[in-house]
């Protein structure tokens, strides 16, 4: 911030005059900052006006929105709290501390913060929408929607309240609907339609035309989605064609698909092709509902060859159950941070006897096996699993599979194998609401938080359903000298 010069001194008047301007230099210059990006710096800057303003409300504000940015929840909610004690009544700066106390998991005060945004302005339509977001997070699915509804009339072309308008709708088990307002995430900012001169499938026959079917969105989708691929080969008749591009781990495992003519690796040249279709666009072409969700089950199979180069690393004494975990999903995932609990709370269910554990989670949070202590009562797997084939090929050789709501989770059920999946208590769509069970797989079963943030409680239900499943024998007498 700049210096007040003092050389030649001013009236107080004056001197109150060149402050503020100094002040509000220094805010617009961190603001700034804020758009171009730059979070540490602006963070940076709008401390320094804080500190020598601290009545300066729209510094607090940005401050917290910032620190939000920075997912550090809990002073953002303060930086709002400040805000609002200078400028009591702010739609805008209760409806951010909402935001922020949604990401808290402190879902009744962000209700109540974003209730106060509209008594203050009624027509605010960020706030309705992300109260809408507050009442679908604790299961009011009937008041969400209303919400939306009202967003989406008074607001028409707000994308994100059409694209959560859609997830709501999916939840609640209303696939039709859910699914063709699902086409509003073409206009989200992070998600721009590919760019393709051919057009885009409609649904209709394509004889003897080629049919590029393009995965988006994480892994996990793409493996729920690619059983579609198998409808589409008498849309394209018999001299027709259909080309599936996907994420490089995937193309192995997809390679095995039946109908298609050819899998690309995403970022490989395209082949010459008729008209195109995102992967997530099917179930609306198809007109999918709770009773028509493609089958059968499993879709997806495993390599014979890398089944046999796997197995030895899966030996376990004779009759004990194997059982594979996974504990976290992709970092970049808008709801990791809820959705993975990590291996920590998930050794609460390793403690039974009569079963192995394989850890199946790769990248850089396989390290937890060390970080928590429990290697050794967890084998290690990822040092052999190079794509999603080779982890296809263990889990086809597992009893059970134990795992957040992940890429790993979405195989498993593919593969048709029993998958037990520990989700949240905001849940995901494609898991309805408060549902044990799920149509998309119908190998898996549910344990979902019964509070926010209980993590123990799920894995003390699936210890206990773990000791049901080894049931009361345990394994055979003299086992544990087999190993």
């Amino acid at each position: 911030m700049a210096e007040q010069d003092t050389t030649s001194p001013a009236p107080d008047g004056a001197a109150t005059q060149d402050r503020l301007k100094q002040v509000e230099a220094a805010f617009q210059r961190a603001t700034a900052l804020h758009r171009e990006g730059k979070l540490d710096e602006a963070i940076a800057g709008y401390r320094q006006v804080v500190q020598v303003a601290p009545s300066f409300a729209r510094a607090y504000n940005n401050l917290g929105v910032a620190l939000r940015a920075k997912n550090q929840y809990a002073a953002a909610v303060t930086a709002y709290e400040r805000s609002l004690a200078n400028a009591p009544g702010d739609a805008g700066a209760l409806s951010n501390m909402g935001n922020a106390l949604r990401a808290l998991g402190r879902f009744e005060d962000a209700e109540a913060a974003h209730r106060a945004a509209l008594e203050a302005k009624p027509d605010y339509a960020e706030a309705r929408y992300n109260l809408g977001l507050v009442l679908k997070d604790r299961g009011r699915f009937a008041e969400s929607l209303e919400c939306l509804n009202e967003t989406v009339r008074t607001k028409p072309d707000y994308a994100e309240a059409h694209w959560d308008r859609a997830l709501a709708w999916l939840q609640a088990g209303d696939l039709k609907r859910g699914f063709a307002e699902y086409e509003w995430r073409w206009r989200l900012g992070d998600n721009p339609p590919r760019d393709f001169t051919q057009p885009m499938w409609d649904g209709e026959p394509l004889d003897g035309q080629t049919l590029l079917v393009h995965c988006e969105q994480g892994m996990g989708d793409s493996i729920q989605f690619v059983r579609y691929v198998a409808l589409l080969a008498d849309k394209c008749g018999a001299n027709g064609k259909v080309v599936l591009e996907c994420q490089a781990p995937l193309t192995r495992l997809f390679a095995r698909l039946d109908g298609l003519h050819q899998v690309i690796t995403r970022g490989e040249p395209l082949p010459d092709f008729d008209c195109h279709v995102p992967l997530l666009t099917l179930p609306r072409i198809f007109g999918t509902a709770l009773e028509t969700i493609p089958g059968p089950n499993p879709y997806l199979q495993p390599y014979g060859d890398d089944t046999a180069r796997l197995a030895p690393a899966l030996a376990a004494p004779p009759g004990w159950l194997k059982v594979g975990m996974c504990w976290a999903g992709k970092p970049t995932q808008r709801n990791d941070r809820n959705r993975s609990c990590g291996l920590a709370p998930m050794l609460e269910a390793i403690g039974v006897p009569g079963a192995v554990f394989y850890g199946l989670q790769v990248g850089p949070r396989a390290a937890e096996l060390d970080q928590t202590g429990a290697r050794g009562l967890i084998r290690d797997i990822s040092p052999q699993l190079k794509d999603f084939a080779d982890t296809a090929a263990v889990i086809s050789q597992l009893d059970l599979v134990i795992s957040v709501d992940t890429s790993v989770a979405h195989l498993a059920g593919a593969l048709d194998k029993p998958t037990w999946i520990a989700l949240t208590f905001t849940g995901d769509w494609r898991y309805l609401d408060r549902e044990e069970t799920t149509p998309w797989y119908p190998s898996a079963r549910i344990f979902q938080q019964e509070t926010n943030g209980d993590w123990r409680g799920v894995f003390s239900r699936i210890k206990a359903a773990l000791l049901e499943e080894i049931g009361p024998q345990g394994p055979s007498e003299g086992a544990a000298d087999d190993q």
